[in-house]
């Protein structure tokens, strides 16, 4: 997601502020002033967001948010639930980053973006683990519904499982595996942090 002083944020989160701090004008240069929460726009969860003991990003190897990712699509509803039979039947593998588009990346930049969003339910959390998947990417605002006081965050990240949150432009990759990258900006003892998540069609790792 692009950011912007109008991308919309979670309610609570800090608002972002990016404003010309220094002017090419006035001292032959431009620099921006940025303020921005962890978790705005497209970023990543790391276990210290949920977890008072967990892993914090700067810890967290690379390598967890990068290498082959496989699309899936799983169209829902407004508050409807991603169980694990909704996973079955889909080619993932161990160390397989999952990629989960439901459509919701229609409703980006819009306030109600956070609100009624699919979600996964613990069960499927129990399912991923099952199948070692070193990451989780999806284009909903949050993996958790609201009713769920982060179980599915938890379970995952406690695991070892990455998340990538509010991804866009991954409709069109369903059914697709290529090589994917997400990586969040190098944060000293952060819960989470924004990404620049990219595909590269053509490229994969032999699994």
């Amino acid at each position: 997601m692009q950011i912007s002083n109008e991308l919309p944020v979670h309610a609570g989160d800090p608002v972002i502020s990016i404003k010309p701090k220094v002017l090419f004008e006035k001292s032959g240069y431009n620099v921006l002033s940025i303020k921005i929460g962890s978790h705005a726009g497209t970023h990543i969860d790391a276990p210290f967001h949920v977890l008072r003991q967990g892993e914090k990003l700067d810890s967290i190897s690379l390598e967890r948010f990068i290498g082959n990712a496989v699309f899936i699509g799983l169209e829902k509803a407004e508050n409807e639930s991603i169980t694990p039979r909704d996973l079955e039947g889909w080619d993932i593998e161990e160390e397989d980053i999952l990629i989960v588009s439901t459509g919701w990346e229609e409703m980006k930049y819009r306030q109600d973006y956070f609100s009624d969003f699919p979600y996964f339910t613990e069960e499927s959390a129990d399912y991923l683990i099952s199948k070692k998947i070193k990451a989780l990417g999806v284009d909903t605002p949050s993996v958790d519904g609201f009713s769920q006081k982060g179980v599915f965050h938890k379970k995952v990240l406690g695991a070892g499982i990455g998340v990538i949150e509010s991804l866009i432009n991954i409709k069109p990759l369903i059914g697709k595996m290529m090589f994917f990258s997400a990586l969040p900006l190098n944060i000293k003892e952060a819960d989470g942090a924004p990404v620049r998540a990219v595909a590269i069609e053509g490229l994969k790792i032999e699994r």
